[in-house]
């Protein structure tokens, strides 16, 4: 194997590998929302809220766009969420996948690590999710 093909070949996996991370933690998020594990259910509002804020500055929105938008997000969060429930098993499926076939190509060495990687990974997550008191 050629080292440029060695080379794209790293890239590929480096690539899947962060791609899967960020899935993986986008994902655990919206489940924690949905499910009120990550924020209570009054704080659904101050996301919205916060989001309106965030187009209220970026765009020079009008106190009237603001509420608009304010309304907008709280109508369509119904769906998304219900969206992301049902995605959400397809994406750790491949995300499972993806760090599997990872894993047959790295020596027992890089397997522990890789693993001692993952689950730091989800601890983090895991410390981030947890309710503060």
């Amino acid at each position: 194997m050629s080292s440029n093909t060695r080379a794209a070949a790293v890239a590929v996996v480096v690539v899947a590998f962060i791609a899967g991370i960020l899935v993986g933690v986008a994902g655990d998020h919206l489940y924690l929302i949905r499910n009120g594990r990550l924020y209570p259910r009054h704080a659904t509002r101050f996301a919205a809220d916060r989001m309106a804020e965030r187009l209220t500055h970026e765009l020079d929105l009008s106190p009237q766009q603001k509420t608009q938008v304010q309304q907008i997000i709280e109508r369509h969060r119904a769906k998304i969420d219900a969206t992301m429930a049902a995605v959400r098993p397809q994406v750790r499926q491949e995300l499972d996948a993806t760090n599997a076939e990872i894993e047959t190509i790295l020596t027992p060495a890089q397997k522990t690590k890789f693993a001692d990687l993952r689950m730091r990974i989800g601890a983090r997550r895991r410390d981030r999710g947890s309710p503060r008191q």
